[in-house]
Parts: C-alpha cells; structure tokens; sequence
C-alpha cells in the first residue's frame, strides 16, 4: 500500500528542513521592524507628554576617560489643561459644536457621532472648566514632574547634592512644576522666584523683554499648509460627523489628543482617529510655524551670580525658551536652503527641525561640563569639553563636535558664544527697546 500524498509531502518535507534548535533563533532583531509601532503622542510639538527623545543615537552616560563635573538645565513646565491660544483658536470652536448634537431629553448622550467618531456619545470633556483650568497644570502633571525629575537627577549621582536652590518665573505653572521637583530631591533644596527683569542672568523669558518678539510669524504659512492637510481629512470624517467640519476643527481634534492624554496619564481615543500621515502632517505644521517663531536673537548676561559651589542647576520656563537655545547653538539645523526647508504645499520629510523633540511638557535642553583625561592621574592633564541634551539625548554642536562623545572643547564653545555676542550682544537694538523698556 502506498502512502498517500499528505504523508510524502510530510515526509519529503522533513528532509528538506532541517530541525530548528532554540540557538538557530536570532535573539535581537526578533524582526527587521525591531518592534517599531506608529505613536501619534511622538509628533505633538508643544502638547505631548514628556518623552526621552533618541537623538543622534550617542550613549547618553560619559565617555570613556570622562565625568560630568557640572550639568545646567532648563526644563518646560509640565502638563497643563490647555494653552490659552490653542483652546481659543481651535479647541473651543470645536467643543461648541460638539455640544450642539446632545439629544434633546436626556441631555447626557450625544447623538450623530459615527463609525471612527462614535466615541464621542459618550466621551467626556477633559476641559470642562475653563475659566480655572487653562495655563493651570493638571494633577496627572504632579505626577509627571516627579517622575521626570527622578530620571534627570538619576543622572547626576555626585552633582545633585550641590544643589541648593533651583529657579522659577513667577507664573503658577512654572512654580508648581518646580515644587514637585523640589520633592525628589535628596536634601532641601529651595525654589527662588526669578522675576521677568532683563537684566537678570537668570532671566526665564528672555522674549518677554524683548519688543520685537512676535509669536505672529509663521501664523500664514501654517494657515496655508493647513488648508491643504485638512481637506482629505475633512472628506474623510464629514460623513461620520453631525456637524460640519472645518479646518480649525481638525486642528482642534488633534489638540485635544495631545491635551487630554496629558491630562488624564494615558492615550486619548481622539488620537487613533487620525492615520500617520495624518499626524505627520499635524507636526509638520507646527514645525513651520515654529521654525519662523524662534530664529530670533538671544541676550546673555555677564553679571553671573556667586554659585556657592552648586554644580547642577534646574530653572523652569515656558516652550518658547528651548527652541532659542537651540536656534542659537544650531541644533535641529536642516542642511536644506532655508527656501526649502518649509515649504508650505507638501512636508519637507528631511528637515531636522523637529520640536516635537524638544518641547513635549517638562522637555529640556541641558548643557553639561565634561572633565576628561586619557593621558594621567594628574588633574594638570585634565581637558575640559561640553556636551549639549535635549530631553535627554545628545544633540552634537555641529560646528564643534571633535571631543569626546561628540563634545564641543571648553574654549571653543566660549568662542562660539563670544561670536554669537558680537552679532547679537545690542540685545536692546536688536529688540528694538527704549530706555521706558
């Protein structure tokens, strides 16, 4: 009797693979994605959760033959309910229409919501106070702030004990964040109020002293790049929606992904409404507008307080303040004509301009001091580098990136301040201030 034709197929099969053992298995890539999934909350600028961005891909501890000798930051405030603009401008023009499909007897139910959008029955206003809620941090922020606080002083073991004041503006926001970072310190560390005084070195909003400062520019282009995103967008989601949609109001949804997310410590539902390139493009828009926002000059301050011996310094601001220092030491520069590099019919998928990465709630930009020595134990030998961090991962200086782990050397660096002074050290006629000012 012949075997039939599933048992030869078996059988010849069985010769032509041989047995996998457990160490035939590769361990890592498990596959060529690496476990890579799309995240909406990774392309936010300005109202994403905190996350650690990747950067260059540098190890993020000293180099080798290294120690970080002194570490100052600047970091966001946390998550708050929502940003005054973004609630006027997008976000309540929406939540008004929303209320108008609420059924007539019941008055808690919603009713016209469809397919991707039937959540919204039922869903829940994260912002349903807001003459006490907006600029205000939300208790979730709390939360945030000491977590992000541990993981940045877990960086800094022999610093963080120097540490004996840290420094907020006067805006409740900034205070409070600071608070709960006072908490996870090791010793008593105090919170000085820094006042809005240009004069001051520690001045947390150098763009408030400044006249010509705009938060105007890149308002057009956004709009004009807007205008194109939208459409399909609108298209796509008119027929499971009651009311009509416009552009502001697929601005807003996407806002509120980021704000309530933030708010409530996990994913909004409004987020998976929206495909990638959808958020993409929500990104991108606000990447242009930054972008003509922050290429502004910078004041720096000779009159440098006495730090008593502190070497790890934190001082809370506001999103605007990051992209500055970043502008101003060349960091997320595209190598695209500046033409090009926002353009505002299509998205420039190459631009290095991203602020997603830099201005998530409690994002930071930091810059480090590096004493380093390959050659002895003799401290005559030490050479002296700095390292810049942007939500704790290295950014390399372009223009100075030689030195250990991409490090910029000590006297270089204070060169390219001392150039940057002389293009823009008339901080008062560049701003356009008078002597009233």
């Amino acid at each position: 009797m012949f075997p039939t034709w599933n048992s030869v197929a078996i059988i010849a099969l069985s010769q032509l693979c041989p047995t996998v053992t457990p160490a035939q298995i590769p361990l890592l890539p498990q596959s060529h994605t690496e476990g890579y999934k799309f995240d909406a909350l990774l392309h936010l600028p300005g109202i994403s959760p905190y996350f650690d961005a990747i950067g260059s891909g540098l190890d993020h501890s000293a180099p080798r033959h290294c120690e970080v000798t002194a570490a100052s930051y600047l970091v966001r405030h946390t998550a708050i309910y929502a940003n005054d603009d973004d609630y006027e401008r997008y976000i309540e023009p929406f939540l008004k229409k929303l209320n108008t499909t609420y059924g007539a007897i019941s008055g808690k139910k919603r009713k016209g919501w469809k397919g991707s959008l039937s959540f919204f029955d039922k869903w829940e206003n994260p912002i349903n106070d807001p003459d006490n809620q907006l600029e205000q941090i939300t208790p979730q922020g709390i939360k945030d702030s000491k977590k992000v606080g541990k993981h940045l002083l877990s960086r800094y073991p022999k610093l963080v004990p120097t540490t004996k004041k840290i420094y907020a503006d006067k805006k409740s926001r900034t205070k409070d964040t600071a608070a709960a970072f006072v908490q996870v310190f090791p010793q008593n560390v105090e919170v000085e109020e820094i006042l809005l005084n240009r004069s001051s070195f520690h001045a947390q909003d150098p763009h408030k002293a400044c006249k010509a400062f705009s938060k105007e520019p890149g308002n057009e282009e956004q709009g004009q790049f807007m205008s194109k995103y939208t459409i399909p967008i609108i298209k796509r989601l008119q027929k499971h929606s009651p009311v009509e949609l416009e552009q502001t109001d697929i601005m807003g949804l996407q806002q509120l992904c980021g704000y309530e997310s933030a708010i409530n410590g996990k994913k909004s539902d409004i987020c998976d409404v929206f495909t990638d390139d959808e958020w993409m493009a929500y990104e991108y828009a606000w990447d242009l507008k930054y972008s003509r926002m922050f290429h502004a000059p910078r004041h720096t301050d000779s009159n440098i307080p006495d730090d008593d011996g502190q070497r790890f310094f934190l001082a809370f601001t506001h999103r605007e303040v990051p992209p500055f220092i970043a502008t101003a030491l060349g960091l997320f520069n595209s190598s695209n004509a500046y033409a090009e590099e926002f353009p505002t019919d299509r998205i420039n998928w190459s631009r290095s301009w991203k602020m997603a990465e830099l201005i998530p709630f409690l994002g930071h930009v930091g810059i480090e001091k590096l004493t380093c020595n390959a050659v002895s134990i003799d401290p005559k030998d030490d050479m002296e580098y700095i390292r810049i961090i942007a939500n704790s991962a290295l950014r390399p200086i372009l223009s100075c990136a030689d030195g250990p782990g991409a490090s910029c050397n000590f006297d270089q660096f204070t060169e390219i301040v001392r150039r940057g002074m002389e293009i823009y050290g008339d901080f008062d006629g560049v701003c356009k201030n008078n002597e009233d000012d």
